[in-house]
């Protein structure tokens, strides 16, 4: 445990808050709760807990956020800050698909077929999905680039090679070097063993 948490390529602060993330995303309560701990200890505060979970409710959904409120909870009372951010995000929200079509092609080499089958199927999904997207994924109190390896981490764990490869991207994008995947892959293979490097 001391040697997975040493800083290195990311810092045990950031690694600490990757685990959080990750363990709420796999509804691993206990887990996620002694990482809280490790998290607040290493210098995180509550809004930076309560933002990674909810950058992974666009992977895994509300129950993502259901179990991660716990943490919150935790954090809150191993700090005593229930400070929240009140000012509102200027966040550009979507109002059309060729909006959405738009970034989504900013975003990816080409369409990704499950964006193009949402313009097709389920327009109205496509604009609270993009509008959800961009939010959960803006640099705030945590950066874009820890958000996108909290969703590698994810999909590693969960083994969908799709979603492995959308975030590795983005994360190399936003500054990974091999080290740093690296670093993010032994966190995974701390949470769900060896089956971790099966897909990356």
């Amino acid at each position: 445990m001391h040697s997975l948490l040493r800083d290195s390529h990311l810092s045990k602060k950031d690694k600490a808050l990757l685990l959080v993330g990750l363990f709420a995303a796999r509804r691993e309560e206990q887990a996620m709760l002694h990482f809280t701990e490790v998290a607040i200890e290493a210098g995180n505060t509550v809004n930076e807990i309560a933002e990674l979970i909810s950058a992974a409710i666009i992977s895994r959904g509300i129950p993502t956020w259901l179990s991660g409120i716990e943490a919150i909870s935790k954090a809150i009372e191993l700090t005593g800050i229930a400070e929240s951010i009140k000012e509102p995000q200027n966040i550009s929200a979507f109002s059309t698909q060729e909006a959405c079509v738009s970034y989504y092609q900013s975003e990816f080499e080409q369409l990704p077929k499950w964006i193009a089958y949402l313009v097709d199927y389920a327009p109205d999904t496509l604009l609270k999905y993009s509008n959800l997207r961009t939010t959960s994924l803006r640099d705030g109190v945590v950066s874009r680039h820890l958000k996108e390896l909290l969703l590698y981490a994810i999909n590693i764990c969960d083994q969908y090679p799709k979603g492995i490869d959308i975030h590795k991207t983005n994360a190399i994008q936003l500054g990974s070097t091999d080290e740093i995947l690296q670093d993010t892959r032994t966190i995974c293979i701390y949470a769900v063993g060896i089956q971790a490097i099966f897909n990356d």
